[in-house]
């Protein structure tokens, strides 16, 4: 017997968040159905794909199987029943797309604009979160898409398609001795206090930092950013500098100075997806996204806001 696609999506999500009661939130059912829907999927099966282990549930190896290929069947099946819409009518879409912070300004604004322009049948809806945020509601299926800054290795099931790899500069008081300079180097930085990132979500951009000044033999001065908004209040009460693309701020932002880094630390954007894209909204996207013209990085002199 074929089980219900129902119950196996029942499944995926229980394997997916480790948790019955969650897995009931996130479906928005009770928990007392969501259990007994599993246990009909497993008499239908023969076979048992989950086992308490005091208040755990611990997946067997038939539920490994069907977690996996099961998540592919329900791909599969949502890329067709939208195939046969679209074959029907060619209506609007609507897709939600994640964005990091530091996208904001300028990647994500001409991914967005160019969306529009080619894609007018096709409504994103944005919302912003760090980048470990953003990959994990891809790989849940939370997101159908999340612009991503100096991503670290996708999660099982997750693709990343690159948007721009920008030449990262150091963002400072416009009074800080530095800032009359034309360009800087790592040593130019030993004397300063570096922020990173205060939460491991953004570790990737962190990493690039940290890697940057072990290349160069030199060990930094580190403090982890205690505003959430890209090192801008920090920079302010001199408490730091910033490591950063220049596309993260404002074209104009009075009492900073953005100077070039030689040589040149590179900081990704990526397009964080599901494969295969289970939609021709999703396919369109990624279709646009890969079309982009990569921009040149900001000449030298454009230094302050």
């Amino acid at each position: 017997m074929t089980p219900d696609l129902r119950l196996i999506r029942y499944f995926v999500i229980v394997a997916e968040e480790g948790n019955v009661t969650r897995a009931a939130e996130r479906l928005h059912i009770s928990q007392p159905s969501l259990s007994a829907a599993i246990r009909q999927l497993e008499a239908q099966l023969g076979v048992e794909l989950l086992v308490r282990v005091g208040r755990r549930i611990e997946i067997t190896p038939a539920g490994e199987l069907l977690q996996e290929r099961g998540r592919e069947l329900l791909d599969q099946a949502d890329a067709v029943v939208d195939e046969v819409r679209d074959r029907h009518k060619a209506g609007a879409s609507r897709l939600s797309l994640g964005v990091s912070p530091t996208a904001r300004y300028g990647i994500a604004q001409r991914l967005l604009v160019a969306c529009t322009t080619q894609m007018p049948a096709v409504m994103l809806y944005t919302v912003e979160n760090t980048t470990g945020a953003l990959l994990r509601d891809i790989a849940r299926g939370r997101l159908d898409l999340a612009i991503t800054f100096c991503a670290p290795d996708p999660p099982p099931g997750v693709e990343l398609v690159l948007l721009r790899d920008e030449a990262a500069i150091v963002h400072l008081p416009r009074q800080h001795p530095l800032a009359a300079r034309a360009r800087l180097t790592i040593e130019d930085l030993t004397d300063q206090t570096i922020l990173v990132a205060a939460t491991d979500d953004s570790h990737g951009f962190s990493n690039r930092i940290l890697s940057a000044f072990a290349e160069a033999g030199v060990a930094p001065h580190t403090l982890a950013d205690p505003y959430p908004d890209l090192g801008l209040q920090a920079v302010r009460e001199n408490l730091g500098i910033v490591i950063y693309p220049r596309s993260a701020f404002p074209a104009e932002l009075p009492g900073s100075a953005f100077i070039p880094l030689t040589p040149p630390v590179r900081m990704p954007f990526h397009l964080a997806y599901r494969p295969p894209p289970k939609t021709t909204a999703i396919r369109s996207v990624l279709q646009v996204a890969r079309s982009l013209e990569k921009p040149t990085d900001s000449k030298p002199d454009d230094r302050a806001g």
